[in-house]
C-alpha cells in the first residue's frame, strides 16, 4: 500500500489532491487541520504486478506450478495467521488447485479465500439503514463514527444515532470521534424514544447508521433482547467483529451472532496484530459476509472495502517468508 501527506489551504482542495493523483481507490488515513493547512493522509493499494519466480521452467514452455510446495506454503502461512489446522489445510488445497498453470500462483490464494470468506461492502451512501452490533471492546462506536464520516466525504448525510439503553455516555463517545458536541448526537436512553426518532429520520429520508449497547454473546438474555430490537425497528443489523483473540472464541462469538440473522460484518483492530487468520476463520465458519476491513484507528478512513485480493494482501504483507505468494494479493 502507497501512503502519501496531502496538504492544502482547505479540506476540499486537499481531497482534490488526492482524487487527482491517486484516483477513486485512494483509502483516507487520517485527515488533520493543522496551523500550515489542512492535511490528509492517503493511500492506494500497490501495483499486483509483481514478477513471479520461474521456477525453473524453460521460457518456451508453459511454466509449470509446482502444487505440493504452493499447498504446504499456503497451509503454513495461514497456520502462522492462527487459523486453526482444519481452515488453513481446506484454504491451502482449494488454492493450489484453482492456481492451475497460472503466470501469478498466488491468484489460487486470493480464489480460494473468496470461496470460504463472502464479501459484501456497505456503499458510502448507506442506502438503507443499519444497526451496527458487537461484543464489548469491538470497536462498534468507532465504526459507526468512521461509517458517517466516509458518507460525509461521498457527499451524504449520514445520521448516527445512539441507542443508550446501559447509560455509558455513547453520545458523548460518539460525538467526540466526530468532533461534534454531545448534545448533537442523537442519544436515546429507551427503546420507544430510539424507535420513533428512527421512523420520524425513515419518513424524511435520511440515511442512518445506529450505534447499540455492548452484546455479551455468551449471555442468552443479551442476545434475545438484541433480537427484539432487531425485529421492532426492522433493520438491517452488522457485526462488528474485533481480530484479536483466540480463533474458538472469535467463532462461537461469530456464530451466535449469526444465529440473529446477521450476514455482514466489520473487522477491526487489524492494525494492532499480525495474525489475521482467526477472524477470517470465525466470520467463514459463521457464514457471514465480510464488508470492510478497519486497518487504522483514525476516524477519517480506514474502513477498507473487502475483496478476495485485499483480503490475500492481509495476510500476505505481515507473514514473513510470503514472497512466494506475493504476486498475487
Amino acid at each position: 500500500m502507497r501512503m502519501k501527506l496531502y496538504s492544502a489551504s482547505t479540506r476540499d482542495e486537499a481531497l482534490a489532491l488526492v482524487m487527482g493523483e491517486m484516483g477513486q481507490d485512494a483509502i483516507i488515513l487520517s485527515e488533520h487541520d493543522g496551523d500550515l493547512g489542512y492535511e490528509v493522509r492517503a493511500a492506494v493499494e500497490r501495483s499486483a504486478s509483481l514478477v513471479v519466480p520461474n521456477f525453473g521452467v524453460k521460457k518456451t514452455q508453459a511454466p509449470e506450478l509446482k502444487t505440493d510446495r504452493y499447498r504446504d506454503r499456503l497451509k503454513d502461512l495461514l497456520e502462522w495467521h492462527g487459523a486453526p489446522t482444519g481452515f488453513a489445510e481446506m484454504i491451502a488445497s482449494t488454492g493450489s488447485r484453482l492456481a492451475g498453470q497460472s503466470n501469478d500462483p498466488a491468484t489460487g490464494f486470493a480464489a480460494a479465500l473468496e470461496g470460504a470468506v463472502g464479501v459484501a461492502p456497505i456503499p458510502p451512501g448507506l442506502n438503507e439503514p443499519i444497526l451496527i452490533v458487537g461484543p464489548p471492546g469491538s470497536g462498534k462506536t468507532s465504526t459507526v463514527a468512521k461509517l458517517t464520516r466516509r458518507a460525509q466525504a461521498a457527499n451524504h448525510s449520514a445520521i448516527p444515532m445512539v441507542a443508550d439503553f446501559d447509560a455509558t455516555a455513547g453520545g458523548a463517545q460518539l460525538g467526540a470521534y466526530l468532533r461534534q458536541d454531545a448534545n448533537q448526537i442523537s442519544s436515546f436512553h429507551d427503546p420507544e424514544q430510539l424507535l420513533e426518532a428512527y421512523q420520524r429520520r425513515l419518513q424524511q429520508g435520511d440515511q442512518i447508521v445506529i450505534d447499540t449497547p455492548a452484546i455479551n454473546p455468551n449471555d442468552p438474555e443479551d442476545l434475545s433482547r438484541l433480537a427484539d430490537l432487531i425485529n421492532v425497528l426492522n433493520i438491517e443489523p452488522v457485526l462488528v467483529l474485533s481480530s484479536e483473540g483466540h480463533p474458538l472464541d472469535l467463532e462461537e462469538s461469530a456464530k451466535a451472532f449469526a444465529t440473529l440473522g446477521i450476514k455482514r460484518c466489520i473487522t477491526t483492530k487489524l492494525d494492532v496484530v499480525k495474525r489475521r487468520g482467526s477472524v477470517l476463520y470465525a466470520i467463514a465458519s459463521a457464514k457471514m459476509n465480510l464488508s470492510h476491513m478497519s486497518l487504522t484507528p483514525f476516524i477519517g478512513g480506514g474502513l477498507i472495502p473487502a475483496t478476495p485480493n485485499r483480503l490475500a494482501r492481509v495476510l500476505l504483507d505481515e507473514a514473513p517468508d510470503t514472497e512466494f505468494l506475493k504476486g498475487a494479493a
